[in-house]
């Protein structure tokens, strides 16, 4: 009896105890719901973009930090996709509402503000993501009475990609006093084919929420399959494009080397679409790709 007492109490004082990854779990949540994975992808690009074009570190990454922060965390505040396609980060956002409307805010002033501290250009690459997101949601395309980019099939992504491209790779340019040279618009074109594929694959993962609300995407037009088959091109048209800058000289061939494993690797994120995965783990798999294209910069430049 006392036997049986004893284990019923430890079973009991252990069922009580905390879990001991709950709390990490819970911050990781809480870095992907409030945009600030996004933010620290996006700091990361401009390191590497920076080391690409030899020019010295400097606030862009903090810019672009605070400026992916702000954008995409009060994208998430007016999408209503997210019910059906992300419930648990809607339910974070609901909650939390008023307090990220005003850190998304506050992030986006900090980043003007830096931005004016350093020139025109700076000031107007930072409104481009913010001028993008605007255009992306709200009903100013002349069609049907009125709507979103978000809702017109490429154009969307398009848009989305653009926006972010141009930012990553000319805003380290404007801190330096750089101009605006071949291997530039290189790079740039390689993180705007790349930022395709990325929101590509999320919208296979959103394909349920997407369809409901009208969002028009290559998996809700196309079907899965048939848009995991476009972008394997998009990924082998990229690295066409990295091999052909290192054949003319544009990029030189350590940057190609660096830039090619995250490539290959975005080809095994690619290949999961569709297939018998956790598709609400394809986010965090597609952001691998840029620790590992940043390694790949650091060991081989």
């Amino acid at each position: 009896m006392s036997q049986s007492n004893d284990r019923f109490t430890t079973q009991s004082l252990v069922h009580r105890l905390p879990d001991p990854t709950e709390g990490v779990r819970s911050v990781v949540a809480a870095a992907v719901h409030t945009s600030l994975l996004d933010g620290a992808v996006a700091a990361t690009k401009v390191v590497v973009v920076s080391a690409l074009l030899s020019v010295s570190l400097s606030p862009a990454v903090a810019l672009a930090f605070l400026v992916t922060f702000g954008v995409y965390g009060s994208n998430k505040l007016v999408d209503a996709e997210d019910a059906v396609n992300c419930p648990d980060r809607a339910a974070f956002v609901s909650r939390y509402r008023p307090v990220l409307a005003l850190a998304t805010v506050g992030g986006y002033g900090l980043a003007l503000v830096l931005a004016a501290l350093e020139g025109p250009m700076a000031v107007g690459l930072t409104l481009v993501p913010a001028a993008a997101a605007v255009l992306y949601s709200t009903e100013w395309v002349p069609y049907d009475g009125g709507t979103r980019v978000k809702d017109v099939f490429l154009l969307n992504t398009t848009l989305v990609a653009a926006a972010w491209a141009v930012y990553i790779t000319f805003i380290p340019v404007a801190y330096a006093g750089q101009g605006i040279g071949a291997s530039a618009l290189t790079i740039c074109a390689f993180f705007f084919l790349q930022t395709v594929v990325a929101g590509e694959v999320l919208n296979a993962r959103d394909v349920v929420g997407d369809r409901q609300e009208g969002v028009s995407t290559l998996p809700t037009r196309l079907g899965v399959d048939r848009a995991q088959t476009v972008l394997y091109g998009l990924d082998g048209l990229t690295i066409v494009l990295l091999v052909g800058a290192g054949v003319a000289g544009t990029l030189g061939e350590s940057a190609v080397l660096a830039l090619l494993p995250a490539v290959a690797y975005s080809l095994l994120v690619t290949a999961l679409v569709g297939r018998d995965v956790d598709l609400s783990r394809l986010s965090a798999w597609r952001d691998l790709e840029y620790p590992i294209m940043l390694a790949g910069v650091l060991l081989v430049l």
